[in-house]
């Protein structure tokens, strides 16, 4: 049973050798597909022995893999990458493992990122040479859909690993990756040739808070083109939980809730399959939109559906920590101490950067001083992570240093993040206590944004209704601390601007015209 390990390769001499290397012995032969390396590449390749073959880069993943297939002689091959590398542990019954069973093997690939908790995923990377088994799509390639094409067996898992290096931030900056993939799909899309997942990696690869509404866009097209298939298909698309956890994140983040709801909602109750991605959505936006009973239900869910789940999808530490770091936040919200703090212990556990800064926030409200030393420790290794200019920033308001604090808010607000947005609003608070009056530009993503937007409309006598899923008593709440700084500040003119304004809109938001009264 002889192994050929594949690869495609442009300008690779910086990490080839030791993809190459890790390769030794393991295999019986290295075909290495050459698409226009200006460097050592192929001087590398041929060192190691390797079959070396010739193609034009073409902008199509797909056509040099399957080109990269042709130089092989194995019965098996083995898809690797040159910044890849196989944990030789993981071999020992690499070739037992190919002497039975179906013709597509699933490998686990961990996903080195530069964090201490890197995730895996499952893909099918070991599979028989056979003609009818073929790459397809340019960017994303997969053998998946050739499988199904030819009536094969779906691909079960084995024991071999390999790590993946080219996740590193200063390998992905350096590579352009993500430009080069961006251009290969947009230019697919823009040729009519794309299905629901090649929509969906087109977001998945625009920058989160792209303001254009193109990845939203490709999402909000994926999902529909997805619904229009079968539920037993879409059970066969691993990624198919992510597009919906994406897709809700992105409206919900655009001030669509209810809409992000009624996806999710209408995702779960489709399809025969666990949804622990979409179900994480709805815990957050329930959160968000002031229902801390049901986003708790929510992430309970979520949690056991992730340590339930097999397949391809990357699942571990981060999946989970966000799970526990929404949790612990709505536990904080309902006031519940002990639940608090055990979810909070366990995302600290997981790696969350982000637990991290709740637990030092708390700590220092808490008057602990380890909080200040577990602040110290995150600036020291984060401090341009806008999670932790934001706890940084809130930690010197508690000790009356308004300027560090106000520059540390500025510093995470311009930086696109949830944390960024949270700033963004206190910074608005904090210019209107001084006299100021700013606009606000910045959709009602939450409560307290929308809460704000309240204030602006209801000041400026302009037409303006809260999003139905927000918890209008959290809602009100959220205006009555706003009016109540104000007035604490001197700002009765404000205040009575927003009383005027309000006087007659109580169908906007019943009860806001006796939120004067009661600030």
């Amino acid at each position: 049973m002889r192994l050929s390990a594949c690869l495609i390769t442009r300008d690779e001499e910086g990490t080839l050798p030791r993809c190459l290397s890790s390769l030794s012995g393991v295999v019986d032969e290295i075909c290495l597909l050459d698409t226009g390396s200006k460097d050592r590449t192929v001087e590398i390749a041929r060192s190691f022995g390797a079959v070396v073959g010739f193609r034009p880069w073409d902008q199509d993943f797909s056509a040099a893999r399957n080109a990269g297939l042709e130089l092989s002689t194995g019965d098996w091959v083995l898809q690797i990458d040159a910044d890849e590398e196989i944990d030789r542990d993981s071999v020992t019954r690499l070739r037992e493992d190919l002497e039975s069973g179906p013709p597509c093997r699933l490998v686990d690939v961990l996903l080195l990122d530069g964090t201490t908790k890197p995730g895996t995923v499952k893909l099918p990377r070991l599979f028989r040479r056979d003609d009818k088994i073929r790459y397809r799509r340019p960017v994303h390639e997969s053998v998946l859909d050739s499988l199904a094409d030819a009536g094969l067996p779906s691909p079960i898992a084995c024991e071999l690993k390999l790590v993946h290096h080219g996740y590193q931030p200063q390998m992905v900056e350096s590579r352009g990756k993500f430009e080069r993939n961006l251009s290969i799909l947009r230019a697919a899309r823009d040729r009519g040739n794309v299905d629901a997942y090649d929509l969906y990696k087109l977001a998945t690869t625009l920058p989160t808070w792209d303001r254009t509404g193109e990845r939203t866009g490709a999402l909000e097209t994926a999902w529909n083109t997805g619904m229009a298939a079968s539920p037993g298909t879409r059970a066969q698309w691993p990624w198919w939980d992510r597009l919906v956890q994406s897709l809700c994140m992105d409206l919900a983040r655009r001030g669509f809730l209810s809409r992000a709801v009624e996806i999710a909602n209408t995702s779960i109750a489709s399809d025969p399959i666990a949804h622990p991605f979409a179900r994480t959505a709805l815990a957050e936006i329930h959160l968000r939109a002031g229902f801390a009973g049901p986003c708790r239900e929510h992430c309970a869910a979520a949690l056991v559906e992730i340590r339930q789940q097999t397949g391809f999808v990357a699942l571990g530490c981060k999946e989970e920590a966000e799970l526990e770091w929404i949790a612990a936040r709505a536990a904080q919200a309902s006031r519940d101490r002990t639940a608090f703090l055990a979810h909070l212990e366990r995302c600290v556990e997981l790696g969350s950067l982000e637990g991290r800064c709740l637990q030092a926030a708390w700590k220092i409200s808490e008057k602990f001083a380890e909080g200040w030393k577990e602040l110290d420790l995150l600036l020291r290794s984060d401090a341009r992570h806008p999670s932790v200019l934001l706890v940084a920033s809130e930690a010197a308001r508690s000790q009356g240093d308004r300027s560090t604090s106000d520059l540390l808010l500025e510093q995470s607000a311009r930086i696109p993040s949830d944390s960024g947005r949270m700033a963004d609003c206190r910074l608005w608070m904090r210019a209107w206590l001084d006299g100021k009056t700013p606009a606000f530009d910045l959709p009602p993503f939450d409560v307290e944004s929308a809460a704000i937007h309240c204030f602006l409309a209801m000041s400026t006598h302009v037409p303006w209704r809260p999003d139905p899923f927000l918890h209008q008593g959290s809602l009100r709440s959220a205006l009555a601390d706003i009016l109540e700084s104000l007035l604490e500040a001197g700002r009765e003119d404000a205040v009575r601007r927003f009383a005027q304004g309000a006087a007659t809109r109580d169908a906007d938001l019943p009860g806001i015209s006796r939120l004067v009264e009661d600030a």
